[in-house]
């Protein structure tokens, strides 16, 4: 998130006036840089703070997944990492369950 222009990001919007009361400023590692723009803590301790949440926020997203009969886990090595075979697979998977309907 870091690399890839977060603290740079959130200082913008930040100096467009949006603040946390804002629902989109309070996703996950927006509302830890506005505590660092803010003073409260440092860009390293937010940076653990946001790593802690995000490992978190994903088991939570595991363990609701793992309870939804309708997942179909995808091991992206038995495609060789392909996208196009990936796509294909999903399609079809979701052509079996009747998610979608394909044509030709």
């Amino acid at each position: 998130m870091f690399s890839q222009g977060l603290y740079d990001e959130v200082r913008a919007l930040y100096d467009r006036g949006l603040r946390r009361g804002v629902t989109s400023m309070q996703g996950l590692g927006y509302k830890e840089i506005i505590d660092v723009i803010e003073g409260h803590y440092s860009l390293e301790e937010a940076k653990e703070i946001i790593k802690r949440d995000t490992r978190h926020f994903a088991k939570r997203q595991l363990t609701w997944f793992k309870r939804e009969e309708k997942v179909h886990w995808i091991d992206k090595s038995e495609f060789d990492y392909d996208e196009n075979k990936i796509i294909k697979h999903m399609e079809k998977l979701a052509a079996e369950d009747g998610t979608i309907v394909l044509e030709g």
